[in-house]
C-alpha cells in the first residue's frame, strides 16, 4: 500500500466516523444522544489520527534504518539488523539493544516501535521495498554470522 493509498483509507476512516450517531433507548423510545456521539467521536477520532501519524512516521523512521543498514555507513548496524529482524520476525530484543546508540537511529527505532503498537498495518509489507529489501538484509546479517 503507497502513501496515497493509506491517505484515501485514513480519509475514508474519518468521514466514517463523521457520519457516526449513538443511538440510546430501546423501542419507540430511541434517540440520538449528541453528547454520547460528541465524546465517542472524539475519541474515534484521536485514535484514528494518532495511528495515522505514527504509521506514517514509523514507515520513514524504518525505511531510514534500513538505509542505513544497507549503506553499512553506521558504526550500529548490527543493531539496527537485530531491531528489525526483532519486529520482522516477532524474536525478542533486548533492551540494552537501545542504549549507546546515535541519538538518531535511536529515535528513529522508537519511533518504529511507536508505530509497531499504533499501526493498523504491518510495517515490513509497507515500507519502500517490503519483505524482500527486509529479507535480503537479513540473509546477509546471517552469512555474516
Amino acid at each position: 500500500m503507497d502513501r496515497a493509498e493509506r491517505e484515501r483509507h485514513h480519509q475514508a476512516n474519518l468521514e466514517r466516523i463523521n457520519q457516526m450517531e449513538l443511538v440510546v433507548g430501546r423501542g419507540d423510545r430511541c434517540r440520538v444522544d449528541h453528547e454520547g456521539t460528541l465524546l465517542e467521536r472524539a475519541r474515534l477520532l484521536s485514535e484514528e489520527l494518532r495511528s495515522h501519524e505514527a504509521t506514517e512516521a514509523g514507515l520513514a523512521a524504518l525505511d531510514r534504518l534500513l538505509r542505513l543498514a544497507e549503506e553499512r555507513q553506521s558504526p550500529h548496524v548490527s543493531d539496527i539488523l537485530a531491531f528489525v529482524a526483532a519486529i520482522w520476525n516477532n524474536r525478542p530484543l533486548p533492551l540494552l539493544t537501545l542504549r549507546g546508540l546515535e541519538q538518531s537511529v535511536g529515535d528513529d527505532m522508537l519511533v518504529v516501535l511507536d508505530a509497531f503498537r499504533y499501526a493498523r498495518l504491518n510495517l515490513a509489507q509497507d515500507v519502500a521495498g517490503g519483505p524482500r529489501r527486509i529479507a535480503r538484509l537479513l540473509e546477509r546479517k546471517a552469512t555474516r554470522a
